[in-house]
């Protein structure tokens, strides 16, 4: 086998593990939190052993970081192809709460309390803009479409950017998946509350023509 060969093999190899390492850490971490887990139990669950696992990450920290690097990279990836569709922006955000809320299995709240409370400053710095980016952007460009082309009050006439708007959807969205987590209501029930978001956000709860 040639230098060059053997060289794109390793390589190969190298990132396999970093990303069998990565996805095991998120299951450790979403599971018990990021104090709980050890770099031995993430080595011992890739069948590593510790300094193995240093190799490849600096330490917890390091690892934390690449796992909530590679969770908001693939929202990103499926948010920013919701957006590029040609469906309407009702209908595309719609299809982002379906896809959030396919996703809520995962701790996320446990993350976020894992990052506010166990991350240094300029970690929690860089995951912010991190979030902005992967998350709050590309839905912001579905709400910043129906501004554009007058189908949706910009802020001139109510107050509301695209970035707001994206905010009070995230919010909204979060809020009713932890009262739907406590009722144990049906995945399905769940699912449909989730996509009421939508309407309730777009056209609001008061019926057209009813006095105020």
């Amino acid at each position: 086998m040639g230098r060059g060969r053997r060289n794109a093999v390793d390589h190969n190899d190298v990132e396999e593990t970093k990303r069998l390492i990565v996805r095991t850490a998120q299951e450790l971490f979403m599971e018990h939190g990021y104090r709980a887990v050890t770099t031995r139990q993430i080595a011992d669950a890739c069948g590593l052993t510790q300094p193995a696992l240093y190799h490849y990450f600096a330490d917890k920290r390091d690892l934390y970081v690449a796992v909530m690097q590679n969770e908001l990279a693939q929202r990103k990836t499926a948010l920013e192809r919701i957006a590029l569709r040609s469906e309407s922006v009702e209908e595309r955000l719609t299809q982002v709460v379906r896809y959030l809320f396919s996703t809520e299995h995962r701790d996320h709240a446990l993350m976020l309390h894992d990052l506010r409370y166990e991350m240094d400053e300029m970690t929690q710095k860089q995951m912010r803009e991190a979030f902005q980016q992967s998350i709050v952007a590309p839905i912001a460009a579905i709400f910043e479409e129906g501004f554009r082309n007058g189908l949706l009050h910009d802020w001139r006439h109510c107050g509301v950017t695209a970035i707001t708007a994206t905010h009070m959807l995230l919010s909204m969205l979060s809020s009713l998946l932890s009262m739907a987590g406590a009722d144990h209501a049906p995945v399905q029930v769940r699912a449909e509350r989730a996509e009421m978001i939508v309407q309730v956000l777009l056209y609001g709860l008061m019926r057209p023509g009813t006095p105020a």
